[in-house]
């Protein structure tokens, strides 16, 4: 059966990678939930997608140059806080998966001492842009699962190449990547396919139909049978 994976939390129900976005995605029965998640200045994970805070918040700063304290003092323009990965642990352990994308310098041992005090190994799997990232990841924890996200041709052309240089338990194309040839590419390589972005009900009832693992979206109500 496909994954229905809630693009940060249930981004389009409530403000992305919030605890209400969490929320709403364990309301929604979704099989995962995505979230990004950064290293704040005294070396704190707290989940965010931007480098910077001013685009979603009412703060101004990079994430990196801010502390967990000032980061706290720091409400969305829609209302709340950004949230640390522990506190999205304690809401989502034992009632959905989390997919954690790592992005800019987050650490790979930080993330995993997290997963492993909540016990959390078997509820978690980690993607990123970003292959060095992952690299790490596997190398301090074989048993998490990693998926490279990428969203150009140049990166299909070398993935042959990539998955011998990574342990890659699956693959993770933008949706528009992902055709026949791709299915026929993943399949050859013995890998799972995650495709992110699948906004459109069409194309994601096609890719279910092609035989897709899992499916990124903003609007998980196209493709579960429980309805917001």
């Amino acid at each position: 059966m496909v994954k229905i994976v809630g693009h940060r939390g249930s981004g389009h129900h409530a403000t992305q990678n919030t605890l209400t976005s969490f929320k709403k995605a364990i309301e929604l029965g979704l099989d995962r939930a995505e979230l990004d998640v950064q290293c704040t200045k005294d070396k704190k994970i707290i989940v965010f997608h931007d480098l910077e805070v001013s685009k979603l918040t009412t703060g101004t700063g990079f994430i990196n140059e801010l502390t967990s304290l000032e980061i706290k003092k720091i409400r969305y323009k829609t209302g709340g806080e950004i949230p640390t990965l522990q506190e999205v642990f304690d809401l989502c352990k034992h009632k959905i998966d989390l997919q954690i994308e790592l992005k800019g310098e987050c650490p790979p041992k930080m993330v995993n001492e997290l997963i492993l005090a909540n016990e959390m190994e078997n509820q978690v799997v980690i993607t990123s842009f970003q292959a060095d990232l992952l690299q790490k990841m596997k190398k301090i924890n074989p048993n998490l699962k990693v998926g490279l996200l990428f969203n150009d041709q140049k990166t299909v052309n070398k993935i042959e190449k990539l998955t011998k240089e990574i342990p890659l338990d699956f693959l993770a194309p933008f949706v528009e990547l992902v055709d026949e040839n791709f299915f026929n590419i993943s399949r050859n390589l013995q890998k799972k396919v995650y495709a992110y972005r699948v906004n459109d009900k069409k194309t994601g009832e096609k890719l279910i139909s092609m035989g897709i693992d899992a499916i990124g979206t903003d609007f998980p109500e196209f493709f579960m049978k429980k309805q917001v």
